[in-house]
């Protein structure tokens, strides 16, 4: 069964979820994006794979405490997004997710997420990512080409970063990291970065 409210479209789950699927209709010229933590009784607790794909006029979107899960390139290519709020509840985020979201520089990952997807922000702005705690590999192509990022610090829970998970972020000089990482080959010879070993 699909809802349909304000300007989003949902699909029923089970007798107490829903998933959001896309925008209602789906070429709305939405800028600023509210999804409510229930619908007609149901909590909101996915975003469906490719929900916000290419919507570039969206630029500012809150998140409900609801929220479990985002599944894959759910804001993709939303080229104009500059603000969103990844609130806690969140313990799955799909690959690609943020990928080539050119205007967006500062993000929060949830802290109950455990594992990030590969090419979480290929291709993004982002300039200040603030990583969960527990999260142990920074995967393939997860920072891919964000030319924005400067400097980042991993978790002591971090243990392995991916051969190609910095690649082409031409603008990183400072990585600190815990001593625990066993891939440091972060450029792959492209450039010299500085990896800061600590045991916090």
């Amino acid at each position: 069964m699909v809802i349909h409210q304000d300007n989003l479209a949902f699909s029923v789950i089970n007798d107490n979820e829903v998933k959001v699927l896309h925008l209602y209709p789906r070429m709305s010229e939405v800028t600023r994006l509210v999804i409510p933590p229930h619908v007609q009784g149901y909590r909101v607790s996915v975003i469906a794979k490719k929900a916000f794909y290419e919507c570039t006029k969206l630029r500012r979107v809150t998140l409900p405490s609801s929220l479990r899960s985002i599944e894959a390139e759910c804001f993709g290519l939303c080229s104009k997004l500059e603000e969103i709020n990844l609130p806690d509840s969140i313990t799955h985020i799909g690959k690609g997710a943020f990928e080539g979201t050119l205007a967006l520089k500062k993000v929060s990952l949830p802290r109950n997420l455990a594992t990030l997807p590969e090419a979480l922000f290929y291709d993004s702005a982002v300039s200040e990512v603030t990583l969960p705690e527990n999260i142990t590999e920074i995967p393939t192509a997860c920072f891919y080409d964000c030319r924005n990022l400067r400097r980042i610090v991993l978790p002591a829970s971090v243990n392995r970063v991916a051969k190609d998970a910095f690649h082409y972020c031409v603008n990183l000089n400072v990585i600190v990291a815990p001593e625990t990482i066993d891939h440091v080959d972060i450029f792959d010879g492209e450039k010299e970065c500085v990896i800061r070993t600590t045991n916090a």
